[in-house]
């Protein structure tokens, strides 16, 4: 019991040590986390069976469809005091969906891109020796989004679009020691984001019998939880 009990204040010990030694003034810091996520599949048949597979099509008719999410977060910050580091974060997400479809020598596929890239000027303190730390910054970049129609025969269709975005983004966090210079950093948050969509709302006139367009803003917020790694360099 003693020998537990002496392990276990050593260990609390080494992290005290390392949060007061990693966010000391001078001192660097780059940290990171990064999702990966694919899906490939295909439907087999639904019911009532007509409604995919028509009785119609001919023997030999595939189709698929597949699925592919990225996410990556980078910080690097300079401690211009102990415990409190600013610095600049770049966030940027994708998601893709690709349904294909193919028969008799003849092959259709219909590609969907959602992006986000963002660049956020970030503020991060640590309490004292705790490792406990609060985070805010604020984005500002763009939401874009890809469409990408190819068939056998036809010319490739694509479509694509920009809008920009900003978003004001809360966190809190605990740095558990790795080693000396090199933390695990689980943390939650709070995102506000807006995206504004040029001439995105149209107001038909009945009388005039034109059209008449505005910016469509669409506001969003929610929570988030990320496990990211933190590298601390001394001055």
């Amino acid at each position: 019991m003693k020998k537990l009990f002496t392990i276990l204040c050593a260990t609390l010990l080494s992290v005290g040590v390392f949060a007061q030694a990693a966010t000391e003034a001078g001192t660097f810091m780059l940290s990171g986390a990064t999702g990966l996520d694919f899906a490939s599949q295909g439907v087999t048949g639904t019911d009532p069976s007509e409604a995919w597979d028509d009785p119609n099509a001919p023997a030999g008719y595939d189709h698929s469809q597949k699925a592919s999410n990225m996410e990556l977060k980078l910080m690097g910050g300079y401690f211009m005091m102990d415990g409190l580091a600013v610095g600049l974060s770049v966030l940027y997400k994708s998601e893709s969906q690709t349904s294909e479809s193919s028969y008799s020598g003849y092959s259709s596929s219909y590609q969907e891109t959602e992006s986000t890239m963002m660049i956020a000027p970030t503020v991060r303190y640590y309490f004292g020796e705790s490792g406990v730390w609060l985070q805010t910054a604020y984005g500002f970049g763009s939401m874009s989004e890809s469409e990408k129609d190819e068939s056998t025969g036809n010319p490739t269709v694509t479509e694509e679009y920009s809008n920009p975005m900003s978003s004001l983004m809360f966190g809190a966090g605990y740095a558990i020691a790795l080693s000396d210079n090199i933390s695990l950093n689980p943390s939650v948050g709070y995102a506000m984001s807006s995206v504004t969509i040029e001439d995105g709302y149209g107001t038909y006139n009945q009388t005039t019998g034109n059209t008449t367009y505005q910016d469509l803003k669409i506001k969003m917020s929610g929570m988030t939880f990320n496990i990211g790694i933190a590298l601390h360099l001394g001055n």
